[in-house]
């Protein structure tokens, strides 16, 4: 049974909440054109426009972001269609989260306007949203997807599943960390009231979708530079953890045959005995980027004349063997020097790139100045006092909600709350649960921790804290279905 009627009905009757949300983006984003006729750029920023410009198959990162910065263009030479898509897709991810979350948990008008006005009033989106960057997108594709996740549980019509198979394939392809979503999907398949005839289909369709682009950027790949790879990131990835191994301690080489391995092994300890590296002792992406890491230093002695991006993509095999090979070798020092200072990060992430705009520098790039075409190569003059509004805060209440989704999440199974609420939103928690502990286990794991990679998990998180604390204090539902 339902929560509460009929989803159509209940968002008929809070309508208000959509009309105030519309007048506020709409006024919201011309005070921010007003601010910054020049979104924000950074390092990436200029990688994406590149490939956009030259209509590159494949790039340092995945190309989706770079196909959307060409649609956008379709309709704006300007860059003021992307950032307006870009926000108004958060804009809107975050209502249909606002709308299922206060029907499914039953909100009362305080825990309602609470929830509005994080979600939809605060600036944080709006600005977040001014970076040329695949962040927005993935943010808004990654609510619209886990949202969907509830009506496939509860009443999985057919454009509700397809609407959700596109978000899954767009937020892979634009990130491809989002490689474990489709378990989550398959959890909310199981608790779905589809045959099973059906839910395996769905799977056997993802499944087909997600080998298919696999295959096809591979083959791009190995056109496009001479080497069948899907992303080199990720070697490049494996790579720079497995140094925070090799800077702090001794290696055994005599455990590992393959000679590729052992001549970067070598290579990267001897960078490591003559170099005065001074870097931070926290996990940092430092090696992959920084053009004196032993990574890079690498590349002109294997590769001294060929092109840099054929040399990232030719490399990338070896350094994800050498990566693997290191941290698998030295499982406890892995843990020691990456995954523990990184799961300190996770907790109280870096704002990094929000921490400034345009990281501080006054002047767009040849490319970007190019391709959308401005009149010079300015920068919009920055407003510290604005940023200090917009995103001040914002780890610190990543730290609360972890610490309120642990209390509070412990409390609700202890003292068997659960018995007092619906099975959809037993389920729902469940999902939610599933999806915060992979997120958690791959950042952690895998991936240097910032802020931005974890602002669609907070704001997935953030109904549900509410809904917990509710039931700490007493609150209760009565137990439909």
């Amino acid at each position: 049974m339902q929560p509460r009627g009929s989803f159509i009905t209940y968002c008929k009757q809070q309508k208000h909440y959509l009309w105030w949300a519309l007048v506020t983006g709409f006024l919201y984003f011309i005070i921010l054109r007003l601010l910054y006729p020049v979104p924000s750029y950074f390092a990436d920023s200029f990688t994406y426009v590149g490939a956009a410009a030259s209509n590159r198959p494949v790039s340092f990162r995945p190309v989706m972001y770079s196909k959307l910065i060409q649609f956008f263009r379709l309709l704006s030479t300007s860059e003021i269609a992307l950032i307006a898509g870009q926000y108004f897709s958060i804009l809107l991810a975050n209502l249909f989260l606002f709308f299922s979350a206060s029907w499914l948990f039953q909100f009362n008008k305080w825990q309602k306007n609470l929830l509005f006005a994080i979600l939809v009033m605060h600036p944080f989106f709006l600005f977040s949203a001014n970076y040329i960057s695949s962040d927005a997108f993935f943010t808004s594709f990654t609510i619209g997807w886990f949202t969907l996740l509830l009506w496939i549980v509860y009443k999985p019509k057919w454009y509700i599943v397809l609407l959700h198979v596109v978000l899954l394939m767009m937020v892979f392809m634009l990130r491809y960390n989002a490689i474990y979503f489709p378990f989550i999907t398959a959890i909310a398949l199981v608790f779905s009231p589809l045959n099973w005839l059906k839910k395996s289909g769905i799977m056997v369709v993802i499944a087909a979708l997600i080998f298919t682009f696999i295959e096809y950027t591979g083959r791009a790949t190995e056109k496009f530079v001479g080497t069948k790879v899907f992303t080199a990131f990720s070697g490049w990835q494996f790579a720079n953890n497995a140094l925070h191994v090799i800077r702090f301690e001794e290696i055994d080489t005599t455990k590992i045959k393959d000679k590729s391995v052992k001549e970067l092994l070598r290579y990267s300890q001897q960078y490591f005995h003559s170099s005065k590296d001074t870097i931070s002792v926290n996990a940092t992406a430092w090696y992959m980027w920084h053009p004196n890491s032993p990574l890079k230093k690498y590349m002109k002695v294997r590769y001294p004349k060929a092109a840099y991006f054929k040399t990232w993509n030719n490399l990338a095999t070896v350094y994800e063997k050498f990566g693997k090979t290191i941290i698998l070798q030295n499982p406890s020092a892995y843990m020691e020097h990456f995954v523990w200072p990184n799961t300190k990060e996770y907790f109280l992430p870096r704002l990094e790139v929000y921490d400034t705009y345009f990281e501080n520098v006054d002047t767009v790039a040849k490319v970007a100045t190019k391709y959308y075409l401005y009149k010079n190569n300015k920068a919009s003059e920055h407003k510290p006092a604005v940023y200090a509004i917009a995103f001040t805060g914002w780890p610190q209440l990543f730290l609360l909600v972890n610490i309120a989704l642990l209390l509070a999440g412990t409390w609700y199974i202890i003292k068997r709350k659960y018995l007092h609420y619906s099975k959809l939103i037993n389920q729902f928690l469940l999902l939610f649960t599933a999806f915060f502990a992979a997120n958690f286990l791959f950042i952690v794991l895998l991936a240097p921790s910032v802020l931005r990679y974890h602002i669609s998990v907070l704001i997935i998180a953030l109904p549900v804290v509410m809904f917990l604390i509710s039931s700490v204090v007493g609150s209760k539902q009565k137990k439909n279905g």
